[in-house]
């Protein structure tokens, strides 16, 4: 184990230096932009309890993503892949192209995998292909943890017009700055004088790895998560949505372990890459689809989409989800009555709410210049103005529709 043990202390003596990068700095600031622009986009942008929520956001991811990167380098040293035989030149470029079709084909496990079949099948390019599913597997490993510690925080609520009629739901868009360090074969200083036999776990069969020198680099990513759901809260999407693309890591980093040691196997690596990413979402929109939605306008009452931090609303104790049956004694039937008796707040607020089915009395006191401080679910026939729905088609969808167009 002296391998293990020297390598890990190389990893976290270079972790410490990516961290501190001015590049990794870049990348947090360019999160935070990003997390500022959809809060922007929100409904409740212009209220100043969601002011700098984009702040806490981006302090969340920065935290999280330094923990998941430094798992996620520990696995790429400890599975042996070599960044320096991916092909990453190619690998980004098949993951744009493929991102003018659709932006959630912006995926390693897209472009790996289709670059993994045609280095199979023709030869070009010449990459390891064991190496690159491992990758896509190790990341997608850390990406799911993420999902599963932070997917749910800092929602982002939002109107939604579907076959239903108009409804709430959340936008569960996440970025993380991800610092890693990688494991590069060189005729530079190596990282160590020997190896052991275990070392690596994913095997070249061709014996490159015992003329091979290996240094540990710094390497930056950024990991995205994003998905809309109306029928699940946020918590429960977000830890479904983990556990299916955990078990899609876990299966994919299997072949590519078999697929070093049986190079036959590697094929179905390559094309579980995509297919298996594709089942991944199949199940999310199948069960988002299989299920009523959540957030929908009640026969009598206003429910409540999402509560601002720090508002009187969330002082009383309101969740998402509640039903505000009365305010200040003054029956609630739509969010027209919502908002006249918020226009005359008195010091003292007084709610009566349904909660799973429960009647509860909530209060608190008003301080000078309070508003309520929720959003409510979008009413069943709103104007059309009020509903936000993605645009998420790619640029080359885009243009075809153009010219299909009279």
């Amino acid at each position: 184990m002296e391998l293990l043990t020297t390598v890990s202390v190389e990893i976290a003596r270079r972790y410490f230096h990516a961290i501190f990068s001015p590049f990794y700095l870049l990348l947090i600031i360019f999160i935070g932009w990003q997390y500022k622009k959809m809060q922007e986009r929100q409904p409740a942008a212009g209220l100043a309890g969601y002011s700098r929520q984009y702040l806490h956001a981006t302090l969340v991811a920065t935290v999280a993503g330094i923990l998941g990167g430094f798992l996620g380098s520990f696995l790429l040293v400890l599975f042996g892949i070599d960044i320096a035989r991916l092909g990453l030149i190619y690998l980004f470029a098949a993951a744009l192209l493929l991102m003018m079709i659709h932006p959630r084909f912006l995926c390693f496990a897209y472009a790996g995998g289709l670059l993994s079949l045609f280095s199979l099948t023709v030869g070009f390019p010449r990459i390891q292909v064991a190496d690159v599913m491992g990758l896509v597997a190790i990341l997608h490993l850390v990406e799911s943890l993420l999902i599963l510690f932070t997917g749910h925080l800092d929602p982002i609520p939002v109107y939604l017009r579907t076959g239903r009629g108009n409804v709430g739901g959340f936008n569960l868009q996440k970025f993380w700055p991800i610092p890693l360090v990688a494991m590069m074969s060189t005729g530079l200083v190596p990282i160590s004088t020997g190896t052991e036999s275990w070392w690596p776990l994913l095997k070249d069969g061709t014996g490159l790895y015992e003329g091979l020198s290996f240094s540990l680099v710094p390497v930056l990513a950024i990991l995205g998560y994003g998905e809309l759901t109306t029928t699940a809260t946020p918590g429960h999407r977000s830890r479904s949505s983990a556990l299916y693309l955990a078990l899609f890591s876990v299966m994919l980093l299997g072949l590519a372990v078999l697929g070093s040691h049986y190079p036959s196997l590697l094929f179905l690596a390559a094309l579980f890459g995509p297919l298996g990413h594709e089942m991944v979402v199949a199940i999310g929109r199948l069960s988002e689809g299989r299920h009523p939605p959540i957030y929908a306008a009640p026969p009598q009452g206003v429910m409540v989409l999402d509560v601002i931090h720090r508002s009187p609303a969330e002082r009383a104790g309101l969740h998402s989800g509640d039903i505000i049956t009365e305010l200040n004694g003054r029956a609630v039937y739509g969010p027209a009555d919502l908002i006249l008796a918020g226009n005359h707040l008195p010091p003292w607020l007084s709610m009566t709410v349904l909660r799973q089915g429960r009647r509860l009395v909530l209060s608190t006191a008003m301080r000078a210049h309070d508003y309520l401080g929720i959003i409510p679910v979008p009413g069943r026939d709103g104007p059309a103005a009020a509903i936000v729905v993605p645009n998420d088609s790619g640029i080359l969808a885009s243009i075809l529709r153009r010219f299909r167009k009279p």
